[in-house]
């Protein structure tokens, strides 16, 4: 496998320890958690971010985009509560359980990336996370932490075992792709609320 080198130390140093080709990678949500708490002040210092979103895509109809942090912790903070919130709505899995045991949420596997957005033209109402709305300057490049590859949902009487496949890293019983994006925007807007 290839990796890619961003030439900042720290990120390079922590995505070859972790064995990430990309500031990114396919992960259970707690694993999640620990390398976007470490990886989002690294990727946000390293790309010269002066703002931040965050992007959850769950499927059809299941999509969200935040409004733009000004401050590398609140983009951390509320990245995290909305891992947080998803890992909550689906730990009740009582199917999965069955069949999983009690670590069942934790062999879901989603994917997480960073990347950047860059704001070529000068725009005098953007959006902020405080619901404000702001000049953004010509030439802005936003940090951005994209979340995908959510699980599918599917009716519990259908769950067993042996009848989807990757079931175990890819099925839920419990959240549509509208209650998981539901729950990520629940932990964003519980942490701006925390500030």
């Amino acid at each position: 496998m290839g990796y890619i080198i961003y030439g900042h130390t720290e990120l390079d140093t922590y995505l070859r320890t972790h064995a990430m080709s990309r500031a990114g990678t396919l992960c259970n949500l707690m694993d999640m958690h620990t390398h976007v708490c470490e990886l989002a002040p690294l990727w946000w210092e390293h790309t010269g971010a002066t703002l931040g979103a965050l992007r959850f895509t769950g499927g059809f109809m299941g999509n969200a985009l935040s409004n733009l942090f000004d401050e590398v912790d609140l983009f951390t903070d509320c990245a995290l509560s909305g891992i947080d919130q998803l890992r909550a709505g689906l730990a009740p899995d009582r199917a999965r359980r069955a069949l999983y045991g009690d670590d069942h949420v934790d062999r879901l596997l989603l994917n997480f990336r960073f990347d950047t957005f860059h704001i070529a033209a000068a725009d005098d109402s953007c959006r902020f996370s405080d619901g404000s709305r702001r000049p953004v300057a010509a030439n802005t490049t936003v940090a951005m932490l994209h979340i995908d590859d959510s699980p599918s949902w599917v009716h519990p009487n259908v769950f067993g075992p042996g009848d989807l496949p990757g079931a175990e890293t890819r099925i839920t019983t419990v959240l549509a792709p509208i209650d998981q994006m539901t729950a990520v925007l629940n932990g964003w807007h519980g942490a701006i609320g925390a500030q």
